[in-house]
């Protein structure tokens, strides 16, 4: 895998923060090792996120689809519906670019990807469950959260984890789905470096096995086992109401699917709560 440090781009990449300073901030002793796949991994300083320089390296054509873009920190991360995603030095942020799935694939993509980070993770001895729709829970907490970006043929998947370090719950949004929590030390010795391979590595396997071996259909019903809050009722929020019941999974379009009063409801957007839970209190 060729290992390139990233070109310094106006707006984008820290001016005056030389890429390589920050090499031990996700490089391990040795690495990168010898004995990597044929993707580039473009390694990043300070930048205002991992999703920017991966579009500015993708219309460069610089970033073909497997390539990834791994940075240091992010001044300007963002999350679902642009939130800020709180970026300190320590975790990790990547950007990946995917194939363009086939049509009835591209509202499960979220979904998709965020399974195949559960399972890559759990291969790893962390369990952790997937919030609709795109959020990553380790213990009922948030560890991590994933964003899909579509601009003309170029597909990414921006990818944030908190493995040093996460917010502390006065510094997150009062109407929080969830508190914030990190790996610590259930990864110990691995670099933020290693731990991006294996995800890597891992998710081409499940994603392409998936596009190519099953459908939206048989996929929604195999994505249960690492669901968050299923069988659990819980609501969905958006900036116009509220719709609760028990969560009975993900419909093959990438809808959460809600049972109430008889009626099973697939609801397209918003953010997913347990029942009862408010300004971080169940």
């Amino acid at each position: 895998m060729p290992i390139l440090w990233t070109p310094k781009i106006s707006g984008v990449t820290d001016a005056f923060s030389p890429a390589n300073e920050d090499a031990s901030v996700i490089l391990g002793a040795g690495e990168p090792g010898a004995a990597t796949p044929d993707e580039r991994v473009y390694l990043c300083g300070p930048c205002s996120s991992a999703l920017d320089v991966a579009m500015h390296l993708a219309g460069q054509g610089a970033l073909d689809p497997w390539d990834s873009v791994l940075v240091t920190r992010q001044w300007a991360g963002r999350g679902q519906m642009r939130r800020t995603w709180v970026s300190e030095s320590g975790n990790l942020f990547a950007a990946w670019r995917l194939p363009m799935p086939p049509g009835p694939w591209q509202g499960m993509l979220p979904v998709l990807v965020g399974w195949a980070l559960c399972v890559g993770l759990g291969e790893l001895g962390v369990p952790v469950k997937l919030k609709w729709p795109n959020d990553i829970l380790l213990h009922g907490r948030k560890m991590g959260g994933i964003l899909i970006e579509e601009r003309g043929d170029v597909l990414l998947a921006g990818i944030g984890l908190n493995v040093a370090s996460c917010p502390a719950d006065a510094e997150l949004r009062h109407d929080r789905a969830c508190v914030a929590t990190s790996l610590g030390t259930l990864l110990r010795g691995m670099s933020i470096f290693g731990l991006w391979l294996r995800l890597v590595n891992f998710g081409r396997l499940r994603y392409s096995a998936e596009l190519s071996d099953s459908t939206p259909l048989v996929f929604s019903q195999s994505v249960e086992t690492v669901l968050a809050y299923f069988g659990a009722l819980v609501c969905v929020d958006d900036n116009r109401s509220s719709v609760c019941g028990a969560h009975a999974g993900i419909g093959p379009d990438g809808g959460v699917v809600l049972l109430a009063d008889g009626e099973r409801k697939i609801l397209h957007s918003g953010s997913l709560r347990l029942e009862g839970w408010l300004e971080g209190q169940i």
